[in-house]
């Protein structure tokens, strides 16, 4: 496994979209502040990774963009290259069906607006280990030539918070090629708690959306 890292850095990818002046760089800003980027950049453009880079530039990406429910159009701008074009779609419907619900209703909460879609826990994880990539074909979801890339979770709460224990569990990334390269098209949720997401993201979203698995 590689050396577990912070979620915080932002991703290699991250990085060489800022150096083609496709997206700014938000350190510690807000994604809202993130400036919006051109469309057109196709995903085959960009350069091939390797599985396990791929998984960690999504974790990393996730701590730049820091979405809570479904990610924002600004948020997507940063993930979606690490994304399939499937889960891409249907996080940019979650996003429609939160605005659209609360137009509907101002005041109630609406669908998709607090948690980590991306892992077994509601907080998200504060640090990651990512495993090596092994075939996918015989998984749940999974055809021949997808991967799936375990990935050891930490979530420590702050000290100045109340501390306390930290959550560890292990999440699956099952891998696909589109253009040429590796993307994220689902994520198994391995959290064992009573309240930890519970089968996959995609499984979920559809769920959530009210579209056939």
């Amino acid at each position: 496994m590689t050396r577990s890292q912070p979620v915080f850095a932002l991703p290699a990818l991250a990085l060489s979209l800022i150096a083609a002046g496709l997206l700014t760089a938000c350190g510690s800003k807000p994604a809202a502040e993130v400036a919006a980027a051109p469309t057109a950049a196709p995903t085959a453009a960009l350069p091939a990774a390797t599985p396990e880079q791929v998984v960690a530039d999504l974790y990393a990406a996730l701590a730049a963009a820091r979405p809570s429910g479904a990610p924002t159009d600004a948020q997507r701008l940063i993930l979606a290259p690490l994304l399939s074009a499937e889960l891409t779609g249907l996080l940019q419907r979650a996003d429609a069906a939160r605005a659209a619900a609360r137009a509907a209703a101002p005041t109630e909460k609406p669908p998709f607006t607090d948690g980590d879609l991306f892992s077994s826990l509601f907080e998200g994880p504060t640090a990651f280990t990512v495993g090596k990539a092994v075939s996918a074909a015989a998984a749940p979801g999974g055809r021949l030539g997808d991967l799936q890339v375990p990935v050891d979770l930490r979530h420590t709460i702050d000290p100045a918070a109340g501390g306390g224990e930290p959550a560890i569990w292990t999440d699956t990334v099952l891998l696909r090629e589109e253009y040429g390269r590796f993307v994220v098209a689902d994520i198994a949720f391995g959290g064992g708690w009573d309240f930890a997401n519970k089968g996959t993201m995609v499984a979920s979203l559809r769920a959530g959306l009210g579209e056939p698995r």
